[in-house]
C-alpha cells in the first residue's frame, strides 16, 4: 500500500515539475504571443514533447495547465487607481482596483512591489 502512494507522489511531482518548466518557457517567450492565442498552447505542447520529451499522453494536459497558470499570472487583475486622499505624506496608501470584482482596496505603498509603483508610460 505504501508503494502505491510513493508511485502516485512521484507521478504528481513529475507533472508538477514539467508544468513549472512549461510556465517558465512561456514567460521567456511572453512577448511573442497574445493572451488566449491558440499558438500559446501549440508552442507549449511542442516544447514539452520535443525539448523535455514528455510522454504523449501527458503533453496536452500539462500544456493546458501551464497555459492556464501563465495567463492567470499575466492578466492585469490589479490596477493602481491612485493615492488615497486621507493617507499621510510619509505613509502613503494607494488605491488598487481588482478588475474582476471591481472592488477597491487601500494598501500601504510599502507592501507593493516596485513594478506596481513605477508607471510604464515610457
Amino acid at each position: 500500500m505504501n508503494a502505491i502512494a510513493l508511485i502516485n507522489d512521484h507521478e504528481t511531482d513529475y507533472r508538477d515539475a514539467m508544468q513549472r518548466a512549461a510556465v517558465a518557457y512561456l514567460f521567456r517567450r511572453e512577448g511573442l504571443h497574445l493572451s488566449g492565442d491558440h499558438q500559446v498552447l501549440e508552442s507549449c505542447s511542442t516544447y514539452l514533447a520535443q525539448s523535455l520529451e514528455v510522454p504523449g499522453h501527458l503533453v496536452q494536459r500539462i500544456a493546458e495547465l501551464a497555459v492556464a497558470e501563465f495567463e492567470s499570472k499575466t492578466t492585469k487583475r490589479l490596477q493602481m487607481v491612485g493615492v488615497c486622499a486621507s493617507s499621510g505624506i510619509f505613509r502613503p496608501k494607494l488605491i488598487l482596483l481588482d478588475t474582476i470584482t471591481q472592488h477597491r482596496y487601500q494598501v500601504p505603498a510599502r507592501y507593493l512591489p516596485r513594478r506596481m509603483l513605477h508607471h510604464r508610460d515610457s
